[in-house]
């Protein structure tokens, strides 16, 4: 093979290793625990998990009211169902102020949640979950590379509304 065409072959390789990363992560996964606990909006804390709503992304609005998520704890099972007995399945809690729009009434909520891990999205693992009540739906992008100590990044959608939260503990085993 002549130094040319190695020279274009190693970069073709590369992109496809990278491709394959995601299938790759996901299949060794046996749990995935996802917590976030963001300040309330009012607040001027930047300890914790920060959300982008409002800052950066749009508010997530269903008729009349307003939710913001407060913050959410998530565990869940293998993503293809391998690794446990027991499957994709994913439970916790989510913290949500939902805001009247016509009365400017706020309501705090902490509701338990069920959804599913699956081998899916940008990173090749994602965790959609539901609030008991239906109000809140999420579907979050696990990082491929989670960081230690709270400071990892969720990216995915809340009500089909995009939202990223920073800070986030993500532990994958």
């Amino acid at each position: 093979m002549s130094k040319k065409m190695l020279l274009a072959v190693i970069p073709m390789l590369a992109v496809l290793n990278l491709l394959a990363v995601p299938a790759a992560y996901a299949t060794g996964v046996s749990q995935i625990v996802l917590s976030c606990t963001t300040p309330p909006p009012e607040s001027q804390s930047t300890n914790g998990c920060s959300s982008s709503e409002l800052v950066t992304t749009p508010p997530i609005i269903v008729n009349t009211t307003l939710f913001f998520v407060g913050g959410f704890w998530v565990w869940c099972q293998s993503p293809i169902g391998a690794g446990t007995p027991y499957g994709p399945d994913c439970a916790g809690s989510v913290y949500v102020e939902e805001v009247n729009l016509i009365s400017g009434a706020g309501v705090y909520e902490a509701t338990s949640v069920s959804g599913s891990a699956s081998a899916k999205g940008p990173t090749g693992l994602q965790v959609t979950f539901t609030s008991s009540d239906g109000d809140m739906t999420c579907t979050l992008n696990v990082p491929t590379s989670p960081t230690r100590g709270g400071t990892s990044t969720l990216k995915g959608t809340c009500n089909g509304v995009p939202i990223t939260f920073t800070n986030a503990v993500v532990n994958v085993t």
